[in-house]
C-alpha cells in the first residue's frame, strides 16, 4: 500500500476533484484524519476496505469521498435512474446524518442525484421521489431498502438500477449484522 506521509488532501496518490477540495475547505476540514488517509487510497483504488474506529474520527468522509470521486472518473455517467452507490446503515439517525453530510458533497455536481431511504415515511412518496428525481446515490436502513426492491408493482424497478453499481458501504456493518437477517418467502 502506498503510503500518505502527510494529512493534506493534496498527498493522497490520487487527486482529489478541485470542487470535492473546495468543499473540504468550506467544511473546515484542511487535513484528513488517520482513518481517512489509511481507507481513501484503497477505497479509490476500488479495494473492499473495512474500517473501524471512534464515533468523530472522520469514518463518514472516508465513504462519502471516494463515492463521488468513484463516480466522477466513471466512463459512462449516471442517468437519473441509475444508482451508483448505495449505502446501508443501522438506523433512521444515522442515515439522517450520513445525508446530510453528503449533500455538502453532491451540491457542486449537479449530476448526481442522492436520496434517502428510511422508515418512518411513506414508502409510496419514497418512490415517486426517485421517478422524479432519481437517486445516483442511495442512504439506506435496511428495512426500507429491502421494501423497495419489493415496489415494482409501483413501477420502481430497483434491480434494473442497481446494475450500475459501483460501490456499496455498510456503514456499521457490525451492527447491521447484529440486526440479524432472515430469508422471506
Amino acid at each position: 500500500m502506498e503510503h500518505v506521509t502527510e494529512g493534506s488532501w493534496e498527498s493522497l496518490p490520487v487527486p482529489l476533484h478541485p470542487r470535492v477540495l473546495d468543499v473540504l475547505q468550506e467544511l473546515g476540514f484542511p487535513y484528513m484524519t488517520p482513518v481517512q488517509s489509511a481507507t481513501i487510497p484503497l477505497f479509490m483504488k476500488n479495494k473492499d476496505v473495512a474500517a473501524e474506529a471512534v464515533t468523530g474520527s472522520g469514518k463518514t468522509l472516508a465513504f462519502v469521498i471516494p463515492i463521488l470521486e468513484i463516480l466522477l472518473r466513471r466512463e459512462e455517467k449516471l442517468k437519473k435512474s441509475q444508482v451508483g452507490a448505495i449505502i446501508i446503515t443501522p438506523t433512521r439517525e444515522l442515515a439522517v446524518q450520513i445525508d446530510e453530510v453528503l449533500s455538502h458533497f453532491t451540491k457542486p455536481f449537479p449530476q448526481f442525484s442522492q436520496i434517502l431511504w428510511i422508515g418512518g415515511r411513506n414508502p409510496g412518496e419514497d418512490v415517486a421521489r426517485f421517478k422524479e428525481h432519481g437517486g445516483n446515490i442511495i442512504v439506506a436502513t435496511p428495512g426500507r431498502l429491502e421494501d423497495m426492491f419489493r415496489r415494482k408493482a409501483e413501477g420502481l424497478d430497483l434491480a434494473s438500477c442497481v446494475r450500475s453499481l459501483d460501490v456499496l458501504v455498510l456503514d456499521e456493518a457490525d451492527r447491521l449484522l447484529d440486526m440479524g437477517f432472515e430469508a422471506r418467502y
